[in-house]
């Protein structure tokens, strides 16, 4: 009897565990970070909320070694790459460059804390208050390259948190020069000290 007493709470949680996995809301066949791009290319946060969760509990479950991915960043993130460098003849690294400069702002003690306040501070993105950003719809290549970015890739230090048609900051860490456009330079914090050690 003690034996029984013993051993059934081992049996109960595994029934438990089993259970749950066999009842997954996940699909362990489906990209859900494929689903969360679509998602995003249409507009659609509903599918694209349902997809991050989904993509979540699969992480969870499987123990897969990936970033977790909020939708609506992913959305947010997409849409300025896109409004600030989405011609589709600007190389993938310009555009990564563009989004990292927001992320480094995120992780800077000399910015906001989210995506979301980054890019709405008064005077640091043109535009993403009206109507024109609120309706965009960012590029399946600008919406992959997000997804790069929230999943850890880097092109820059983390001290590079200015990005315009100007020279700014400290110092110029990387420019690109297109005909049309011009020169777009990303550009050191003045506050260096902020960032010593933290290499890419």
């Amino acid at each position: 009897m003690k034996r029984w007493i013993t051993i059934l709470p081992v049996i109960v949680v595994m029934a438990v565990l089993l259970g749950t996995n066999a009842y997954a809301a996940y699909d362990p066949n489906v990209d859900y970070t494929v689903a969360m791009v679509d998602a995003a290319i249409c507009g659609d946060y509903e599918r694209g909320y349902a997809a991050q969760d989904a993509r979540n509990e699969k992480i969870d479950n499987l123990g897969m070694a990936y970033n977790k991915i909020d939708f609506g960043d992913l959305m947010l993130l997409s849409k300025i790459i896109y409004a600030e460098a989405g011609s589709e003849w600007l190389s993938d690294d310009w555009k990564m460059c563009v989004g990292e400069v927001v992320l480094n702002r995120v992780e800077s003690p000399e910015f906001p804390n989210t995506i979301s306040e980054v890019i709405t501070q008064p005077g640091q993105y043109y535009g993403v208050n009206s109507g024109y950003f609120n309706s965009l719809l960012p590029s399946y290549r600008c919406a992959r390259i997000a997804v790069r970015l929230l999943n850890g890739e880097r092109l820059l230090e983390p001290s590079v948190v200015f990005q315009a048609n100007f020279r700014q900051g400290s110092g110029t860490c990387q420019s690109y020069y297109d005909k049309y456009l011009g020169y777009t330079y990303f550009c050191y914090s003045n506050r260096m000290d902020l960032y010593s050690g933290k290499k890419v």
